[in-house]
């Protein structure tokens, strides 16, 4: 497989700085970097694995594509994702953001499994949310308890991470407390993220991409589950993602282009298929 893959090396910048601020800063819609979004259509590679030489699981392509529009009157980013293994796609969303502070104006997703599929729709102003297919009674109710939350003040969406955490103003150190949501959640919850110190990371064309390294326990501290987020500092990018939890590995690695397809194959020839 040829495809150009941002090949990453670690170097050392900067010391981790065991000193994180010991009080969190609050991080408000005011503080967000929004001038930084554009329009981008960005792949990760996600994957499970162990300890090295181990193999990989569970293989599969996220592609985000994020578009400038006007909905319902109103300026928003629209982020459009699509989530593929060899099954085929396995999960998308649509999420509709308001430009002004990132507030979630509407998503729909849906997941498929081998034994079933499940979509949402959420209206989080309203409150009001949807659930088809099959879900144990116990996470219904969480997330019918979530729909009613979703009004109780601002909350950044958790489900559009890859794209909003770069907005965070890391610039500042130590440990910043945004309150994030997602559906299937209860309720919005305080999630404090660390600025650990900074690294380079180095493609397979030689050119570095200086970044913020960044640490979340995910809203558990002590549970061991670590999130870690190299961030480019200049386009405000999710460069790669190494989460720890039961014992593994899941790892997302941003590819150097898009895996979109440019060219569609033909349509087969008559009496074919």
């Amino acid at each position: 497989m040829r495809a150009r893959r941002l090949v990453l090396s670690l170097t050392l910048a900067l010391p981790i700085d065991a000193a994180v601020a010991a009080t969190p800063v609050r991080v408000n819609p005011a503080d967000l970097h929004l001038d930084s979004l554009r329009p981008a259509t960005m792949t990760y590679l996600v994957y499970m694995h162990g300890a090295a030489d181990s193999g990989i699981k569970r293989a599969m392509l996220a592609t985000s594509e994020i578009k400038r529009e006007q909905v319902d009157g109103q300026k928003a980013w629209v982020i459009e994702q699509r989530w593929e293994d060899e099954s085929g796609t396995v999960h998308t969303a649509r999420t509709v953001h308001a430009a002004k502070d990132a507030a979630t104006l509407s998503q729909t997703s849906s997941w498929t499994r081998p034994d079933r599929r499940l979509t949402t729709v959420v209206e989080p102003a309203k409150g009001h949310g949807s659930i088809e297919g099959d879900l144990p009674e116990a996470s219904r109710k969480t997330m019918e308890a979530g729909f009613a939350a979703m009004r109780d003040g601002w909350w950044m969406n958790w489900h559009s991470d890859l794209t909003l955490l770069p907005l965070l103003p890391y610039e500042k150190g130590g440990t910043l407390r945004i309150r994030l949501f997602d559906v299937g959640m209860a309720a919005p919850m305080d999630v404090d993220y660390g600025v650990l110190g900074e690294r380079t990371l180095v493609g397979a064309d030689g050119r570095g991409r200086d970044c913020w390294l960044v640490e979340t326990e995910s809203g558990r501290p002590g549970s061991g589950n670590v999130q870690r987020f190299w961030i480019d500092k200049a386009s405000r990018v999710v460069v790669k993602e190494e989460d720890v939890f039961n014992g593994m590995y899941r790892s997302k690695v941003l590819l150097d282009v898009p895996a979109t397809i440019e060219f569609p194959l033909p349509p087969a020839p008559a009496g074919q298929g």
